[in-house]
């Protein structure tokens, strides 16, 4: 072989033995470039639910504080319907530069994609930033319901396996009717389901004595009728009771139910395509305005207790799971996208 071939022989090699690596800084150079200039323009905050909303509370407290740590404008859009999806897939499916946000929870981005054909995202394309705020989820009947204990109602519902008691939930595809159908194979009991078109008919119709009984989130205008006695508390579907309802005993202190807890979460999500620095500059800045008072006090009042600090892989890492336990439910229950 001529010194010429040789040479253009070990170059050809060389190449192909670096190309991979220099692709690979390239990338990364690239993300680190877009890091440093970030934010350059608008933020849209993103909420897949109706104005004035605990999601929507959470998004506006967030967007005043990321407005200032960032030096960009954020804007709060609200972009409803089919349980979310619509809004998250919009937030998933914008360019991938971290100038678009969503304020996520369990019914938008984990169970709307096994509940609504609209859904057209998948689990895998949501990158977590940062955890915000969680809630428990209690077991309240209609006060003319004769059971005042939540042992009281289960003995009821299996008394009336050939009439079930019926409870409300804000729509077929939400988390409550798989807790629902988990309970009740664990109990051995039977319940009937009236999905409404939300929480507001459900609650007129439970506090009206149309409908038996409901589980409801800790969260907004629930815990108001319930002290005032138009409903009652029998259960709580948490690891630990709840500072504003003390008397009311955990579900898991019961026979059959040990281990049941079912927490409702919000979070900030962008899509999975956003560069790794501008996620961990956004999970900095997010978990920097929830260490503020006033901001937790804010996301507080809507009934909602604050994350401790976590990282960017532990946040995913919780999402991810979240994803394959109510996966597992949905399976379990039979739903299918509508």
């Amino acid at each position: 072989m001529s010194l010429t071939l040789h040479l253009k022989a070990n170059a050809t090699k060389l190449c192909k033995r670096t190309a991979p690596m220099l692709l690979l800084a390239l990338l990364s150079f690239g993300a680190a470039a877009q890091a440093q200039t970030y934010a350059n323009k608008k933020i849209s905050f993103m909420v897949p639910w109706p104005a004035g909303g605990a999601t929507d509370v959470v998004a506006r407290v967030l967007s005043s504080e990321l407005q200032t740590s960032l030096g960009q404008p954020v804007i709060v859009e609200n972009i409803v319907g089919a349980g979310g999806s619509i809004g998250t897939t919009k937030a998933l499916k914008a360019p991938a530069d971290g100038h678009t946000l969503l304020v996520s929870t369990q019914q938008d981005l984990v169970l709307s994609p096994f509940s609504y054909k609209s859904a057209n995202y998948k689990h895998e394309e949501a990158q977590t930033v940062a955890l915000v705020g969680y809630t428990s989820v209690m077991v309240v009947v209609r006060n003319s319901l004769p059971a005042q204990t939540f042992p009281e109602l289960v003995a009821l519902m299996k008394a009336s396996t050939d009439k079930p008691l019926s409870y409300c939930t804000p729509g077929a595809g939400t988390i409550y009717p798989l807790i629902m159908d988990r309970i009740n194979n664990q109990l051995q009991t039977k319940s009937l389901q009236v999905p409404y078109p939300g929480f507001g008919p459900c609650l007129t119709d439970l506090v009206g004595g149309r409908i038996d009984f409901a589980l409801l989130p800790i969260a907004g205008p629930f815990p108001d009728y319930i002290e005032s006695g138009k409903i009652r508390g029998l259960a709580l579907l948490s690891d630990k009771p709840n500072a504003r309802f003390p008397k009311v005993p955990l579900a898991s202190s019961f026979k059959g139910l040990e281990n049941t807890n079912f927490s409702l979460w919000s979070a900030v999500h962008v899509s999975s395509a956003v560069p790794a620095p501008i996620v961990e500059q956004l999970n900095k800045a997010v978990l920097a305005a929830l260490a503020k008072p006033e901001v937790r006090k804010t996301i507080e009042a809507t009934g909602a207790s604050v994350f401790e600090p976590t990282t960017v892989k532990q946040a995913h890492a919780f999402y991810l799971d979240d994803v394959k336990v109510l996966g597992s439910l949905a399976k379990a229950s039979g739903f299918v996208p509508q």
